[in-house]
């Protein structure tokens, strides 16, 4: 078994929707700040992928929310490696309540990037990832997702400097803000989002000007393509709501 890290987090008030639920976005910021800290006290962190030139970019991503923490809730965030081979990573991510019943359940996947040459870097070229204790293959998250077929719905956002990350591009999270921002707000308010598939496909910068065009599928399923001002594809989603 991988090794797991663990932090406590207490449920802020910025957190939090109107009801006082936790919000779907702060999971994610945990997730990645978890991630990060696990890498970090490995030796294996920012620093080290700096120095290589190298960097783990997220390519899919699938959340799945079984309850929903409420303000001042205090939870425990988990994640651990779950599979490693040629130049993909798995990792898994929960957040327990206070219980220790698990909330949130979120499988990702990533591909090592030569920051250099912009070309896909082999994981066995660097034998520090064996601090992940991870031997792994791990498992394809799902094939493909499928472009909408037609525009019900459209926003149009602009890329922010505080939407830019460590790799300065716009962050992953973001991109679920949007999706969600774009959806009607009766059906947000209303419905409880339970799951969101994504699959990045390029980088968005400062500066861009993004559109996330959502398709109702049927009632409380969506799907959602964001595109940059030259129409190319960034990102497409898949949301689950009842």
């Amino acid at each position: 078994m991988a090794i797991m890290s663990k932090e406590t987090k207490r449920i802020a008030c910025y957190e939090s929707d109107a009801m006082g639920k936790m919000l779907p976005t702060a999971a994610m910021n945990y997730f990645q700040e978890l991630s990060t800290n696990q890498g970090d006290s490995l030796g294996i962190g920012r620093d080290f992928l700096k120095e290589n030139q190298i960097a783990w970019f997220l390519v899919k991503y699938v959340i799945r929310f079984k309850s929903y923490p409420e303000y001042k809730d205090h939870v425990t965030v988990t994640t651990r490696a779950t599979g490693m081979d040629k130049f993909c990573a798995t990792r898994r991510f929960t957040i327990e309540d206070s219980l220790g019943h698990e909330a949130v359940i979120a499988d990702t996947q990533w591909l090592l990037i030569n920051r250099a040459t912009e070309k896909m870097e082999p994981i066995n070229n660097y034998a520090q990832f064996d601090a992940y204790d991870c031997f792994e293959k791990g498992e394809p998250l799902f094939r493909k997702l499928k472009k909408i077929s037609k525009c019900d719905l459209e926003k149009t956002f602009n890329v922010r400097y505080l939407d830019i990350d460590f790799n300065n591009h716009v962050n992953h999270v973001k991109y679920i803000a949007w999706a969600i921002e774009v959806l009607p707000l009766e059906v947000v308010k209303t419905k409880v989002l339970r799951e969101i598939k994504v699959s990045y496909k390029a980088q968005g910068f400062y500066g861009d000007q993004v559109r996330a065009m959502a398709e109702m599928v049927n009632e409380g399923h969506y799907r959602v393509d964001i595109v940059n001002q030259e129409n190319a594809l960034l990102c497409q989603l898949e949301l689950v709501l009842n």
